[in-house]
Formats: C-alpha cells, structure tokens, sequence
C-alpha cells in the first residue's frame, strides 16, 4: 500500500489531470483472499513458527500458484473485470503478485488497449511466484531481482526494468539540523538531548518488542525507548502496561502513527524486522538498524543489504540487541564511523522517475 501511494502521488505530480484509483483486488467478499493475504500472511509472519516457510516454498513451485488461481479464479476475476469495464482504465499496476493471474484473466476480450505493469516489491529476494506470468511488464527494485526474473523464471531481459524504490518523500529529506531533531523529540514527548531508541515492525507492530523492552527494564537503559505497535491494539495496551509498572524506564508507547517519519528522524538507531519500507525508510534518514528477524527468504536479501554495507547489524536474542544497542550509543565516535558507512549507501528514490516510465509506456 505504501509504494502504491508513493507513486500515485508522483504520476499526480506530472500529469496533474490524471484520475488515479488504489483498489484492493479482493473484493469485500471474497473471504477467502483476505484471510490468506491479510489475517493468514500476518499470523503465519509472526505467530505460527514454521508456517511461512512452508508457504514460502511452495510459492516457488508453479502448481503452489495454480493450486491458489483455481480456488480464487471466477470470484476475483469477475469481480476485477467488472471494475475493469465500469472505470475504463488506460493503466493498471499490480503491487502484489496473488494479482497478477486475475488481472491478466480479467483484461481478455477487453476491447481497448491497457497497459498493465505489475511492481515487484520485494527488492532482492523473493518467490519466484512474482514472475509466473512472464509474458507481463515488470518494474523491480534490484539488477539482482531482475536476474532471477530472467534466468530463474524465463522472463524476456526486455520485459523486466529496474527502477528507483519507491519510497515516501517524507524519508528523502535528508538529515535534520540538531535544533530542528532537540524541537521534534520535545513535540513527541521526549527530552531533548536524551538518546532515543525506535522499535518500529510496520503496520502489525514488532515481534519480539516485549522482550527487548524487558531488557531495558532488567539493565536501568539510560536511553529513552520508543515503541511504535502500529494495528496492534494488545500489544500497545500490553507496552502501556509496563510503561506504567516501570516509571523508571523512558519508554514511549505508539499505536498506528501518520507521523513515524520524525521518529525515525529523531532516534539514534532503529530495531526492527527486515521488511523492504521499514528498511528503506530507516536507512534513507541515515540511522543504524538492528533487525532482529526477517521473513524466511522474501527478507533476506533486504537483511544482507543492511549487515554488507555495514549500516545494520542482524541479532535475533534480546539480551544481545541490548548490549548492542548500548555499545552503539556508548561509543563516542559512532556518528562519526556511520556517516562513513551511509556515504557508501547509492540508494535511488526517486518515484518520478518510475512515474514518467509509466507515462512513457502509457504513450506508446
């Protein structure tokens, strides 16, 4: 959802009389798709140990995929076909490959021409299932997704076009004056000069937050500590309870925030789950992260990319995330050895360069 917004904006910005509609491709009633790619995708990642692996796998097989198209064919492609005939779109993108086969079932015997491009969203590793339909147009983040694309999955070369991560604006900033960081830590509750550590999964929170703020506890943390518990509303209430028993602790407790951007901006150093716009985000406001767990292959690569440019460390216990966390910010010459790392980091964000390839395709 997050890269589908950051590049209706960008196509607004250029072509400002466009008419742009996010949808979800599984309508309201069509069950079955939201408990497998909403609810199922959430407990699987989090909760059921084991239980994404085994999807993950049999994603890289095409009958994983055909087996799903045949439960959830007729319902979803009707569905968007009809979308399809009432909005008479010129483009459509896809930002989640379980779409792709009933986006292309659904444009057959469609009278007029429709670009459709689906936007892999998994920068560097990631299921062969994105690319099953290989006939279609692909924009991926990576040369090194562009390879499996082409000699994993028998994607034409001319088919596939890597493109800039497409990244809220909010994050491309650049760094913030320190008078400017010492005003947004007062506006959000923390002191002003008092190091602060995030802990931020994405919209369902992070796994393993309980036990690292339990950490903070047993050891007196000298530095405030920042939970953002996005959807979450247990696990906040849980956080609020602690916050509560432990005065002591300057422990900050978020739900689902508009605003994660100026706390990104305002910590020293984020702990989080390897997702590809948590990673991104953080990275491009140049703050060390600790990843204490990444999805089983998706975000492997996105964890690799962090530890080989030496921008992040991968720690799962939560004993060892806190002696990190307290090496990082008792090291005096820490901002200085980062800035070396951050320089190194070529990281393309530009979502108007992915927008005028699309109006470019839109012109052909």
């Amino acid at each position: 959802m997050s890269a589908a917004r950051v590049l209706a904006k960008a196509l607004k910005e250029q072509h400002p009389d466009a008419e742009i509609e996010m949808l979800n491709g599984f309508d309201k009633y069509n069950i079955f798709g939201h408990v497998m790619f909403e609810k199922g995708y959430n407990y699987a990642c989090n909760y059921v140990h084991g239980a994404f692996p085994l999807i993950y796998d049999i994603a890289q097989h095409r009958w994983g995929q055909t087996m799903f198209v045949l439960l959830l064919r007729h319902h979803t492609t009707n569905y968007l076909r009809k979308v399809i005939l009432e909005k008479q779109p010129t483009d459509i993108v896809s930002f989640h490959f379980a779409l792709t086969p009933f986006v292309k079932s659904a444009l057959r015997g469609i009278s007029w021409k429709i670009n459709f491009t689906v936007m892999v969203t998994d920068p560097f590793t990631l299921p062969n299932a994105w690319f099953y339909e290989n006939d279609q147009n692909y924009f991926v983040y990576s040369e090194q997704a562009k390879k499996q694309a082409v000699e994993q999955c028998g994607v034409p070369t001319k088919n596939v076009t890597v493109v800039p991560f497409l990244l809220n604006e909010k994050y491309r900033e650049g760094a913030l004056s320190k008078e400017k960081i010492r005003e947004l830590r007062v506006k959000h509750g923390f002191a002003p000069d008092k190091k602060i550590v995030l802990l931020v999964g994405g919209g369902e929170g992070l796994p393993g937050a309980v036990e690292i703020v339990s950490e903070c506890v047993l050891h007196g943390a000298p530095f405030a500590v920042a939970v953002v518990c996005g959807r979450d509303k247990a696990f906040k209430k849980t956080l609020d309870i602690f916050a509560r028993t432990y005065p002591k602790l300057d422990l900050h407790v978020f739900g689902f925030v508009d605003y994660l951007d100026e706390l990104v901006k305002i910590c020293d150093c984020a702990v989080i789950k390897a997702g590809p716009a948590t990673l991104m985000e953080v990275i491009s406001c140049r703050k060390p992260v600790i990843i204490i767990k990444y999805i089983h292959n998706q975000e492997l690569g996105n964890m690799r990319f962090a530890v080989d440019h030496r921008v992040g460390w991968y720690i799962r216990k939560p004993g060892n995330v806190y002696k990190k966390i307290n090496e990082l910010l008792g090291d005096e010459n820490f901002d200085e050895e980062m800035k070396k790392n951050f320089d190194s980091v070529h990281l393309d964000t530009d979502a108007g360069k992915v927008a005028t390839l699309l109006l470019e395709k839109r012109a052909m």
